[in-house]
């Protein structure tokens, strides 16, 4: 797999994992545009930050809330108490460091938890 620049977004050190494989995940309405750009800003931005390890997909589906929830799970070192705080504003990134060794400035997120809403 590759992001909007062409690039990989895995390192050779780094496997993505499907965990819905099997599971029955229910159809739900939505715009299937949406929905795609929530999982793949989710995805990659895990892929850009993740060295070694997995990056994990799941879900889990709450019958009687009919409610998806969707997470992507990753073995990166983690995101800051006080990243966590703006991470998902507009044009704000983590700033430690080699985080800022990458592309991007600071909407992804900030678009995934527009939609998730």
């Amino acid at each position: 797999a590759v992001d909007k620049m062409n690039k990989p977004l895995l390192r050779p050190s780094v496997r993505l994992v499907n965990a819905l494989a099997g599971e029955q995940v229910p159809l739900m309405m939505g715009d299937p545009q949406k929905c795609t750009q929530l999982v793949y800003n989710l995805v990659t931005n895990a892929c850009k930050f993740t060295e070694r390890g997995t990056v994990t997909i799941e879900a889990n589906y709450d019958k009687e809330k009919q409610l998806l929830e969707v997470s992507v799970v990753d073995t990166g070192k983690g995101i800051s108490k006080e990243g966590q705080k703006r991470i998902f504003s507009a044009f704000e990134q983590e700033q430690n460091g080699d985080n800022r060794s990458f592309q991007g400035i600071g909407l992804g997120l900030s678009v995934a938890m527009s939609i998730a809403k």
